[in-house]
């Protein structure tokens, strides 16, 4: 019944082969002479896999599901027609296959019917050598003819397997040129095509799929020590991976430890995964075959290509193969798309740095301000001079205004990370919904408004320090997130899977109570502990009184030079002043006064007079503690001292640096009278 061509008489065949440029085009002119010549219904083209002896579906036919011939090619190799006429090396024919031993009968007969003819031929590449002639299948066709018993001479089986001798060469030159432009394809997307690593997959599928059927693909990136192996998704497109689910399973016994440990591509076929915990769970998710590809990045390994498909025996080894050679064109677009990531992350925290520079030059900090000679301030001093040196994370703790943001610059400026960046973060000015983001980055997409990835404080501070003032007031979250940075100083950008290293010293500072706090539950314990490593506390200005003269000095010419102000002096009636003031503002207070004063001063020593109206207080205590009575309560004891005389050489004017009028007008405003005389 067969109507092959007379051996030899295929040049027609042949040439309409050779006009093919894709394996699918060769596909489809083979299907269309095969048909038409043999008379047969279906022609079948199936790739040969050695290593796996397994027969990848080419033709359409056999890899739709709706098909009657699709059965046929999700069987395993063994016990098939297929298998039988690769291991004998020539075409086979059988008048009834649903009749037969082989693996097709149970698979075929509810497809397509009984009394079905099969011929099957494999297309073997042979090839000589010294040691002797050899030949490698490179394909099968598979003839069907349902219904039709006997639909295939002998002379059929022998015209078949000299035709698949002489179209092998042609099978072979088809594949070659088809991964070649592939190849070149991909290469000019990864080299020449805007990418970045989150969109890389997506770039290369449609030039992928085009050579090789998957449903799957992913890019998969090794995370973790050698001890503590594991594996980030970069990017997944086709079905949804949960990685806790994956995560139950130990790491030794993946597939991804496979390729980790050999550097060798697998080849999953739906039919021998059986080895891998995980299978079960992809079969569920509907993979059955798969392609993983190991990438090696700058000599090491970084991850792996996946292809995966719903089909069993979807890939072959040519797949692989093709696969393989993506994987390294990849492995060179991942390493340039890395250097260009850390140019790029080096750039952004640059001119971040330059950004908190510019915040940190703008808010006039100045060491010089640690100005005293107390015990109470010269016992801090030294302990900012012994923890300096060292990597030790300090808590300084003290009034607000006392000066703990000049402590922490103080203290990194005296370590070995002076040289990197000093990042100050103020908890308290954060709103909740902003901390995490600010302290740790974000991912593009991670909320509505993260349009850009951002880097965050820890990540800028890396190598240098971070000072975490007003800590007291970090949400609960945010503390255990910060306790892990403390503790591993590592971390995961807000929307991010990738876990971010760092080198970072912590200063932190606050003026809140954590202890009550920790009563409270506002504030985590094990974060107390670990930040209380070196305690340092900064004494109230009340409780260094002596350097309270000092201080002013130092304001009265700082802000005398900033402002073009001839003030040389303070008048010792101001300076007495000040020091009886209780400052509860503490130094900043006292900062903002002298900076008052000598914008309205007059001359070039800073009077009382010239303190006019700050610290008013009505409020009458024993003790003084407003500037207000600080004022009074001197100018009564002058007044005392003077026998109530107000002008003259030794008069209280004379004797507090003002003018009558002046002390006149101090006086009603302070409501300060003589005392009436008692009687005799």
């Amino acid at each position: 019944m067969g109507t092959l061509p007379a051996r030899g008489d295929w040049f027609p065949i042949l040439s309409t082969l050779l006009q093919a440029k894709t394996l699918r085009q060769f596909d489809e002119r083979l299907q269309g002479e095969l048909t038409r010549l043999l008379r047969c219904e279906m022609i079948g083209l199936y790739l040969y896999s050695e290593t796996t002896a397994a027969f990848s579906p080419v033709s359409e036919s056999l890899r739709n599901p709706a098909s009657p011939a699709y059965p046929i090619a999700q069987l395993p190799a063994a016990g098939t027609i297929k298998e039988a006429a690769v291991l004998a090396g020539h075409a086979i024919v059988t008048e009834d296959v649903s009749r037969s031993l082989w693996s097709e009968a149970r698979a075929i007969a509810p497809g397509i019917g009984k009394a079905t003819s099969v011929l099957v031929s494999p297309i073997s590449l042979r090839s000589e050598s010294a040691a002797g002639a050899t030949a490698k299948t490179l394909a099968i066709i598979a003839a069907v003819a349902p219904g039709k018993p006997g639909a295939f001479s002998e002379d059929d089986r022998l015209s078949l397997d000299m035709l698949s001798r002489h179209i092998a060469p042609v099978l072979a030159a088809v594949l070659a040129a088809e991964e070649r432009d592939t190849l070149v394809a991909i290469n000019n997307q990864v080299v020449l095509g805007t990418i970045t690593l989150d969109n890389l997959i997506h770039s290369i599928q449609p030039i992928l799929r085009k050579v090789i059927h998957h449903d799957v693909i992913g890019l998969v990136r090794f995370v973790g020590e050698p001890h503590n192996r594991w594996f980030d998704i970069v990017a997944c497109e086709g079905v949804d991976i949960d990685e806790e689910v994956l995560r139950q399973f130990p790491f030794e016994q993946l597939a991804a430890a496979e390729i980790l440990a050999t550097g060798k591509p697998l080849l999953l076929t739906g039919h021998n995964q059986d080895r891998f915990a995980e299978h079960r769970y992809f079969e569920s998710l509907g993979v059955l075959s798969a392609m993983l590809c190991p990438l090696i990045v700058h000599g090491a390994p970084y991850g792996f290509l996946a292809l995966g498909s719903t089909r069993r025996n979807a890939f072959s080894e040519r797949d692989l193969a093709l696969t393989e050679q993506i994987g390294f064109h990849l492995s060179h677009a991942i390493a340039n798309l890395s250097a260009y990531d850390q140019i790029r992350q080096l750039k952004d925290q640059l001119e971040q740095e330059n950004v908190y520079l510019r915040e940190e030059m703008g808010a006039s900090l100045d060491l010089k301000s640690l100005v005293g000679d107390s015990p109470a301030l010269q016992k801090s001093l030294k302990a900012i001079e012994m923890v300096a040196p060292t990597d030790s994370t300090v808590l300084i703790t003290g009034e607000t205004g006392t000066g703990k943001e000049l402590v922490a610059q103080a203290i990194h400026r005296l370590s070995p990370r002076r040289q990197k960046a000093l990042i100050t973060v103020n908890c308290a000015a954060l709103p909740p919904t902003l901390i995490e983001s600010e302290l740790f980055g974000h991912e593009k997409g991670a909320f509505t408004s993260a349009t850009a990835r951002k880097l965050g404080r820890f990540e800028l501070a890396h190598g240098g320090t971070i000072f975490l003032d007003e800590v007291g007031e970090l949400p609960i979250d945010v503390q255990m997130k910060l306790l892990r940075v403390l503790e591993a100083q590592e971390f995961n950008r807000l929307g991010g899977g990738h876990t971010i290293r760092v080198d970072v010293r912590v200063l932190a500072a606050t003026n809140v109570d954590l202890e009550q706090a920790i009563k409270r539950g506002a504030f985590r314990a094990d974060l107390f502990y670990r930040l209380n490593v070196f305690p340092l506390r900064l004494p109230p200005l009340r409780e260094r009184r002596d350097d309270i003269p000092l201080l002013a000095r130092h304001f009265a010419h700082k802000y005398g030079l900033r402002h073009r102000k001839p003030v040389t002096r303070i008048h010792s009636a101001a300076l007495k002043a000040l020091s009886a003031y209780d400052w509860p503002g503490n130094v900043r207070e006292l900062e903002h006064l002298m900076e008052r004063a000598v914008i309205v001063s007059r001359g070039s020593a800073l009077t009382i007079d010239e303190l006019d109206g700050l610290g008013l207080s009505h409020e009458r205590t024993s003790t003084p503690r407003t500037l207000a009575e600080a004022e009074r309560a001197h100018i009564l004891d002058v007044l005392v001292r003077a026998n109530w005389i107000v002008a003259g050489k030794q008069g209280a004017a004379e004797k507090l640096g003002m003018k009558r009028s002046t002390l006149q007008h101090r006086m009603k405003k302070l409501e300060i009278s003589r005392p009436p005389k008692h009687a005799l």
